[in-house]
């Protein structure tokens, strides 16, 4: 990284990082935002009450008090000043804030070995969400991208469960953005406890999240979303006043290949289905369908030889409690299996034990195993 120039005029940085929020003025330098996102709303600031901490929530999602907060803004903005004059050049207010956090770090008595950051601090300025320590939205959707390639590559499942705080705006309202920044810190912490070292738990933006599942069934991950939405529902989250408030979420879960076949349409169901958790009334968990289906019925040779029927799939899986076939009265077992467009290979399996290729198919593959299975093409 390449150093900044420091005014070398005898100003008091010490003074400053007494008076200042230096983590503010930290993730303003380094933080995902760019200079010129920063210097409008910077320069279009006005003396509201609480302006000032609401736009260091805006641009950095931390909250601090007004008054630290004004303190760090106009600070910033007068070394900006002084850095300009400096140079006879005007210097960026992402370039200001470096230079006057190294200042500051200096005077402060931080060693120069402290301020040089390292390739993981790097990494984590870049992919990670400075307030809930979770990946951040670049991250993901690399992360995202790349597992869905591997998920298509090798004939794997992937879920994705995305995550939405009910009513966060009213929180934030009631009880003060420190109480908003408290209950984002909740939700990541309850999120990293229930998954797994494989899982990806991102913050998709705002009080939304997101959880990559790889070779993960849709069922399975019903499962984790319903305990995730159960444990949230609670556990209140405490404030920073010690009391204690309720909090809800809204899930939505969809699962590649049998809901989507791309990255962008997997992203695309599980937002659906999260929507229609929000419409149908919050704190709620849906499932995304698709609008494609295929008709499935199997007839026991003998009827009570039967006494249940699920289809197993490359869609879900081969998980033997996915996708239970009903018996109606004349004893033939029926399934709607609603897929997205795309070829499936498939087998029924018999009250739990044994596997059949669908008598009622015309295509078959061979399964591996000296068997075979079902082809079916979904339109």
């Amino acid at each position: 990284m390449p150093r900044q120039t420091r005014i070398s005029d005898g100003y008091d940085y010490a003074s400053d990082g007494r008076d200042i929020d230096v983590k503010l003025l930290r993730a303003l330098a380094m933080g995902g935002k760019r200079s010129v996102e920063i210097q409008l709303l910077l320069d279009s600031q006005t003396d509201q009450p609480a302006g000032y901490q609401h736009l260091a929530f805006l641009l950095t999602d931390i909250s601090t008090q007004e008054d630290t907060a004004r303190a760090t803004f106009e600070k910033l903005r007068e070394h900006q000043n002084r850095l300009s004059a400096a140079l006879s050049r005007q210097i960026s207010i992402k370039a200001s804030a470096l230079d006057y956090l190294e200042n500051i770090e200096r005077q402060t008595g931080v060693k120069e070995d402290e301020q040089v950051l390292t390739y993981t601090q790097l990494a984590q300025l870049a992919f990670r969400d400075d307030l809930t320590g979770l990946a951040n939205f670049r991250y993901f959707m690399r992360r995202f991208g790349e597992e869905t390639k591997r998920a298509e590559r090798y004939s794997h499942l992937l879920s994705l469960i995305m995550i939405d705080i009910d009513h966060f705006k009213k929180f934030n309202d009631t009880h003060g953005h420190l109480a908003g920044n408290k209950a984002l810190e909740h939700v990541a912490q309850v999120l990293n406890k229930e998954v797994r070292e494989t899982d990806i738990v991102a913050r998709y933006g705002g009080e939304e999240f997101a959880i990559v599942l790889p070779e993960t069934t849709k069922r399975e991950a019903g499962e984790l979303a319903e305990r995730i939405r159960a444990r949230l529902e609670l556990t209140p989250v405490q404030l920073p006043d010690a009391s204690r408030k309720k909090l809800t979420v809204s899930l939505g879960v969809a699962t590649y290949p049998r809901d989507a076949l791309s990255s962008e349409a997997l992203l695309a169901g599980s937002d659906e289905a999260l929507y229609a958790s929000k419409k149908e009334g919050r704190n709620r968990l849906s499932f995304f369908t698709p609008q494609t289906a295929a008709r499935l019925k199997f007839m026991p040779e003998q009827a009570r030889s039967a006494r249940s029927v699920h289809v197993i799939g490359d869609f879900n899986g081969w998980d033997k409690q996915s996708d239970p076939m009903h018996r109606d009265e004349k004893g033939v077992f029926n399934l709607e299996l609603r897929l997205a467009p795309g070829r499936y290979a498939y087998k029924f399996l018999i009250n739990g034990e044994w596997f059949i290729a669908d008598p009622m198919c015309n295509e078959y593959v061979v399964d591996g195993y000296g068997g075979r299975n079902s082809v079916i093409v979904v339109k």
